[in-house]
Parts: structure tokens; C-alpha cells; sequence
């Protein structure tokens, strides 16, 4: 049963037990790690229906950054360039996904008005322990939500941002309901997985979603889900064991995210 912990500045949160039937489902799983993709590593052998075994929620792209991946309650949605929303074949196949079966444990609801992206993230990261890693299912009416997708890349491969600079499109909706999915994770998590806020958007009428640049409201329910851990699958593709991984791509997935 849910017991309601704190009320402040518009915010309340209530904290349930959650149990696991097997230990593996409290752990995040990630295919291949981010700095392959930010390098170039576009194509991997793991399917759709592989990845959906290792979790019903999460983020991620498909080969060839070919649209933005969404799983939400283990139904999993591409996002294509053209602003389109279909649900994934399961032998479709992703180059990087970061997935974990669900259940939240702690259930935030903020109260605006004017609540930006922003200030979202302020009151989680004030809320959430600074090293936790977090599952985030955020629910709200968004009078103003930007996101992006990407065209599909075509070989010889590009890094991901050079990638961007052409073939990102920006959707500006206005007025839209749905909800955000993704992960707030811990800095010592940098190179193998996004620090910070990294979230995904699908809208109820799945019509329209992305990644998430900025949006606003007036009041979310924010469910969290705590991972106990993390485990990562090297991407099997042969441009894994190529790319060199030396270079410190933080700064530039800061602009691109």
C-alpha cells in the first residue's frame, strides 16, 4: 500500500514494496554502450523480440538510427523521421537500447503552473539520490512538447552527430498527451550510457512522439522505478570490435542530447 512521504512546492510523493519474481528483472539492461553509437556503430544483431525479453520499458534507437525506439509497458513503437508511430516488428533489429521491466516503487506528482522540462528535472534530482539509477514514466497533457527522429544513415557510416546535423527533424507539438519514458542516470554511468535525463515521448493517440528536447505543463504523475544495477551486452555487431573507443565523447553528446 502506498504511503504518502512529503508535500512541497507543489510536489508529493508516495513509496510502495515492490517485489521481483526473479532478481534479474530489478536490473537495467543495456545493449551496446553510447559511445559506439555517438562513434558510429549504427547496426546490431539484436532484434526486437531478443531486447523485448530483457525488458518492457525502456529507450533506444534501431539500426541504421533509423527513427527513435520507445517500449512501454513491452509494446515497442518507432518514431520515424517523417513523424509517424508504428509499432516495432519483432525481427526488427536495434544498434543500442536500454531497457528494464517496470514497476514503480516511488510515484511523484508535480503541480505547475508552468512547469518546464527544466524544473521537472530540478525537483527530481532533488527528490532521487544523485547515484541511483532510475526508470522514469512520466504521464501529463503537454501544451508544448519538442522532439526529435532522425533519417535513417546510409553507409559509410558518419559519427552520430555529423549524422544529426543532416538528418534530424524537429517535431513542435502543441497540445498533446502521452507519455515520456526513459532513464535519470548517475555520472560515473558516462560513456557506457546517457548521465542525466534521458527521455523518450509517445503521445496517447500515437501520432506523434520522439526524443525529448523540452516541453511544459501545468501537473505530471512521475513514476520511478530504482534499478538495483545494470548489466551490458557488448553490441555483436563486427563494427563494435573496430571503433575505437578511446575518445571522451562527452561534451558532444551534451549538444546533440
Amino acid at each position: 500500500m502506498a504511503l504518502l512521504l512529503a508535500c512541497f512546492a507543489g510536489a508529493s510523493v508516495a513509496q510502495s514494496a515492490k517485489s521481483r519474481q526473479a532478481a534479474g528483472d530489478d536490473f537495467m539492461y543495456q545493449y551496446s554502450i553510447i559511445d559506439a553509437l555517438m562513434a558510429g556503430v549504427f547496426d546490431g544483431d539484436l532484434t526486437i523480440g531478443q531486447l523485448k525479453k530483457k525488458g518492457d520499458f525502456g529507450v533506444g534507437t534501431f539500426n541504421r538510427v533509423d527513427g527513435e525506439l520507445l517500449i512501454d509497458k513491452g509494446r515497442v513503437y518507432k518514431v520515424a523521421w517523417d513523424g509517424s508511430v508504428r509499432e516495432a516488428s519483432d525481427s526488427d533489429s536495434t544498434s543500442a537500447a536500454f531497457v528494464k521491466f517496470f514497476k514503480a516503487d516511488t510515484v511523484i506528482h508535480l503541480n505547475g503552473p508552468g512547469l518546464t522540462y527544466e524544473k521537472v528535472q530540478e525537483q527530481i534530482r532533488h527528490l532521487l539520490n544523485p547515484n541511483g539509477i532510475y526508470a522514469l514514466r512520466i504521464s501529463a497533457t503537454f501544451p508544448t512538447m519538442t522532439t526529435r527522429a532522425e533519417k535513417p544513415a546510409v553507409k559509410p557510416y558518419t559519427s552520430l552527430p555529423d549524422h544529426l546535423k543532416h538528418n534530424q527533424v524537429v517535431f513542435e507539438l502543441k497540445n498533446t498527451k502521452g507519455v515520456c519514458a526513459g532513464f535519470l542516470l548517475p555520472p560515473y554511468l558516462a560513456r557506457t550510457n546517457v548521465p542525466g535525463f534521458h527521455l523518450h515521448y509517445l503521445a496517447d493517440d500515437r501520432k506523434s512522439g520522439g526524443h525529448i528536447f523540452s516541453f511544459t505543463a501545468d501537473s505530471l504523475t512521475i513514476e520511478v522505478d530504482m534499478a538495483k544495477g545494470f548489466t551490458i551486452e557488448n553490441n555483436t555487431n563486427a563494427e563494435f570490435g573496430k571503433v575505437n573507443l578511446q575518445p571522451d565523447r562527452g561534451a558532444e553528446l551534451k549538444k546533440i542530447e
